[in-house]
Parts: structure tokens; C-alpha cells; sequence
């Protein structure tokens, strides 16, 4: 009896429990749907506030991503300019290598390091000097052409006088023409050849080119200075190959010039021929 009675209770409180539960559940699921709608409507500012927050916190992701790519675009930039002026060294110094000197002359490289082309004065200052064999007269050239000369020269630098000075006079000629003459600079207009040597009946044609003629023993001859741009009666304007504003590297050509003996300063024998570096009588340049 007692066990019958014990389970009796057992399943009383089981079903009481089965109903409760049952209830509570169906309740719990009407509430639900009951404030699903609700839920739905105040849900809807949550869910836009967050889809802002969202869009701002993208947005500044993608203004540092910008500003990455922004600097990152400028150190490219900058490596793309200092890439094209390396190019651009690399060809004049390429331009350089075309230029074929003369087997006595000993070319120097030096870097264009100043200017001082006011209204008067047209030079420019390069880094050789005394200590890389450079010395007062010396052509100075560019990929173009001739660019001037030295007239003063320091240890460690040196200036070049250009064509263009009302100082400058080089001695050249005009291909083609048998005509020889000193090209003067005049300063902001163009360098004009006056005649040395009477003009021919053939009238000299525009765009002939010119170049030095080595008279005088200090220029070699047969640097390429320019071309005839404009005709005078007394006086030819010549448009110069090198670029002065553009010169960023230079040759300075270490040319000495041959002397000759005459028949009574003939070389003992076993001697040495003479060099341009030592007094001779009567030794002239070729």
C-alpha cells in the first residue's frame, strides 16, 4: 500500500508539472509573437545606428587607407624623379662617350656646381681644379658641343668662361666655306663670327655648322660649336649647339698641342722627341 501511495503521488506531481509547463510554454510563445512586431519597430533605429557607426568606422578605414596610399603614391613619386634624373645623367654621360677626342688629349669630368650669368658676365663653376690636372685655357664640352673655357682654376674648382660672354673669343671656322674668324659673345644675343679671312664669292648658307680651328694653339680644332643662323655683311650669327641652362656635366679636355722642330733643333740622338711641356726655340704649334 505505502509504495502504491508513493507512486500514486509521484505521478500526480508529474502530470501537474506536464500541464504547468505546457501552459507556461504556449504563454511564453504568445507573448513572443505578441511583441514581435513591437521588437521589429524599436529594433529599426538600433539597426540604422549601428549600420551608421558601421559606415563612419569604413569611411575612416578607408581615409587612412587613402592617406597610406597618399604617401605611399609620394615616395613613389620621388623615387620616379630621382629614377628620371639618373636617366637623364646617365644619357649625357652616354652623349659624353659619343664624342671621340683626340689620341694626345686626356679628358676630366667635373659636375656644373654654379653660374653667374647676369648681363655681363656669363661663366659657369665646376668641381676640378688644380688637383685633377685642370689648367687655365682648356676647352670645356658638353654632349652638344663646345661650352667655353677655363680662365681661372682653384684646387679644388675651376671657371669656365662661356661662349656667349662678351669676353669670349675662340677661334672657328665654317664648314664648308673656307672661311675662318673669331667668334665673340655679346652677352644676351647671339655670338657672331667677325672675319678673318676674306669672304668668298659664295655666300655662306644658313644652318652650316662651325667649329673651332684651333688657331692661336690653345682650342683644339674640330669641336662642333654651332650653326650659322643669320648673315651680315661683316658679321655671321651663329645659334649655339650647347644649352647652358640644361649643362649639368662637362669635359674639360686636357689637349696639348704638338710642337715641331725646325731642321736646325733636330733631337739628338737617343733623345726624347720634345713634348708640349718643354722650351724649345722657335717652336711653334701645328
Amino acid at each position: 500500500m505505502i509504495v502504491f501511495l508513493v507512486a500514486s503521488l509521484f505521478l500526480l506531481l508529474s502530470s501537474f508539472y506536464t500541464a504547468e509547463a505546457s501552459i507556461f510554454k504556449k504563454a511564453r510563445a504568445s507573448v513572443l509573437d505578441a511583441a514581435a512586431p513591437i521588437l521589429s519597430v524599436l529594433s529599426a533605429p538600433i539597426n540604422g545606428v549601428s549600420n551608421v557607426v558601421g559606415e563612419v568606422h569604413d569611411y575612416f578605414d578607408v581615409v587612412e587607407e587613402n592617406r597610406a596610399l597618399r604617401q605611399e603614391n609620394a615616395e613613389l613619386r620621388q623615387w620616379m624623379e630621382e629614377a628620371l634624373a639618373l636617366r637623364d645623367v646617365v644619357a649625357v654621360y652616354e652623349g659624353l662617350q659619343t664624342y671621340q677626342p683626340a689620341p694626345e688629349t686626356r679628358p676630366i669630368d667635373a659636375h656644373v656646381i654654379g653660374d653667374s650669368n647676369d648681363a655681363f658676365v656669363k661663366s659657369m663653376v665646376v668641381n676640378a681644379g688644380a688637383r685633377n690636372r685642370v689648367k687655365e685655357g682648356f676647352a670645356v664640352v658638353n654632349e652638344a658641343g663646345l661650352v667655353g673655357r677655363i680662365i681661372d682654376v682653384s684646387r679644388r674648382a675651376s671657371r669656365v668662361l662661356l661662349l656667349t660672354d662678351i669676353q669670349s673669343r675662340v677661334p672657328v671656322y665654317v664648314d664648308g666655306a673656307e672661311l675662318e674668324g673669331i667668334l665673340t659673345g655679346r652677352s644676351r644675343q647671339r655670338p657672331t663670327i667677325t672675319f678673318t679671312r676674306t669672304v668668298l664669292e659664295d655666300p655662306v648658307p644658313e644652318g652650316a655648322a662651325v667649329f673651332t680651328s684651333g688657331a692661336g694653339g690653345v682650342i683644339p680644332r674640330g669641336l662642333p660649336v654651332g650653326r650659322v643662323a643669320r648673315i651680315d655683311d661683316d658679321a655671321i650669327e651663329i645659334d649655339l649647339y650647347a644649352d647652358y641652362t640644361q649643362t649639368r656635366l662637362v669635359r674639360i679636355l686636357d689637349y696639348q698641342f704638338p710642337v715641331t722642330l725646325s731642321n736646325d733643333d733636330e733631337a739628338p740622338d737617343g733623345a726624347d722627341p720634345p713634348t708640349a711641356d718643354t722650351p724649345i726655340a722657335n717652336a711653334e704649334p701645328q
